[in-house]
């Protein structure tokens, strides 16, 4: 599973009388609160607190959804599956999850669970074990779809596929899958964080991404990320790994937009310039004696690119890295104003390969437009 960085938290010290203060007016406190919940919660109150998780509902949710969560492994030629869990497997080349999202047979994972090779296998719920291809593609955006035989799975009902778009911070959010190779996993938490960003297996970004603290691991790479009616709502995809409970999936809408090329088969190249930017901001714009403060400043151009061809032109560096006047700024693409990278992005998500597009830029003070002629993602692009 991909996974992310970040700093942890430093540990804070008391020393002891303090802290033994504090202890005895916590629970003076505590006990001061205990009592007023007993003399002023009524029966109604209480229930309210206590369906904030209903037990009998997510054990339905659980038994309704679980069959068409299934385990994805990868084997070696040669090799067989493992019958017993746990975190050894060193039989196994990958493994994942995947979900089941029709009768057909397709299973809808990530990328970077099958991408590398050998043989597909998928274990259901049942404990039987079923051969698989891979159909099609998406590698930008950290997606694949797999097919099994439709009559494999034809006593499984596919889970339902709802609207990443209509999700908020604070809803319910279970994840479903094979942590560590733990088939039949369950996880609750919320959705903590939406319009995150990730770097997809090819260093392009998946933008628009759900954040939650569900506990997710590797192996759940694949799996759904569901809501309380039990809609798909996200594709869990990469962890913090320097975190506890922070959590990422790909939001189902953007599977769902590229559901029909991935049954077609296709291999889903997503457009390309070949730049790299960084989003403008009033301080960066006056250290730089720039006559804007919004857009992308083209800090780097690709050898043999669209974005060289069109003859875009990036900011020198200084002997210490530094970046320097001098590079363009794209304020605007078609018709849209560019406030920063994500901007960019979500427009060229748009667009094929071999479309033409129309960049505003600031260069010396002076506005220009010029077009580029976009072209497929190339593998590790900036």
């Amino acid at each position: 599973m991909t996974s992310l960085t970040a700093r942890g938290n430093p540990t804070d010290r008391m020393s002891s009388r303090p802290a033994t203060a504090f202890r005895i007016a916590g629970v003076l406190l505590l006990a001061l609160l205990l009592g007023a919940c007993t003399a002023e919660t009524s029966p109604a109150d209480a229930t309210t607190v206590a369906t904030l998780y209903d037990e009998s509902a997510m054990i339905a949710l659980y038994e309704e959804a679980i069959p068409a969560v299934v385990k994805i492994v990868i084997v070696s030629e040669g090799d067989d599956i493992p019958e017993h869990q746990g975190f050894m497997i060193p039989d196994i080349e990958g493994i994942g999850s995947g979900i089941l999202i029709d009768s057909d047979g397709h299973v809808l994972t990530n990328y970077h669970v099958v991408d590398g090779g050998g043989t597909l296998k998928i274990v259901l719920s049942s404990g039987e074990t079923v051969d698989a291809v891979l159909l099609g593609t998406a590698p930008e955006s950290d997606l694949a779809l797999l097919k099994v035989d439709p009559a494999d799975v034809r006593e499984i009902t596919p889970l339902t596929l709802g609207d990443s778009d209509t999700v908020k911070p604070g809803q319910m959010a279970i994840a479903l899958g094979s942590p560590f190779n733990l088939q039949g996993s369950i996880t609750v938490g919320v959705i903590s964080g939406l319009g995150r960003s990730l770097t997809s297996p090819t260093r392009r970004l998946i933008l628009d991404v759900i954040q939650t603290d569900a506990a997710v691991n590797p192996g759940n790479s694949g799996g759904p990320l569901l809501n309380s009616k039990g809609e798909v709502i996200g594709v869990n995809t990469a962890i913090d790994a320097s975190s506890a409970g922070i959590g990422f999936a790909v939001p189902i809408n953007t599977a769902k937009a590229l559901l029909p090329s991935l049954i077609k088969g296709d291999e889903v190249k997503s457009a390309w310039l070949g730049v790299s930017g960084i989003s403008l901001d009033t301080e960066m714009a006056e250290g730089l004696g720039l006559p804007v403060e919004a857009g992308v400043y083209v800090v780097e151009v690709r050898s043999d690119s669209p974005a060289e061809r069109a003859g875009l032109r990036a900011s020198p560096l200084s002997e210490d890295d530094s970046l320097l006047p001098g590079g363009d700024v794209i304020t605007a693409v078609g018709d849209l104003n560019v406030d920063g990278v994500d901007d960019l992005i979500a427009y060229f998500n748009g667009k094929i390969p071999g479309d033409t597009v129309l960049l505003t830029i600031v260069r010396d003070g002076e506005t220009l437009q010029i077009e580029a002629r976009l072209e497929a993602w190339a593998e590790e692009a900036p």
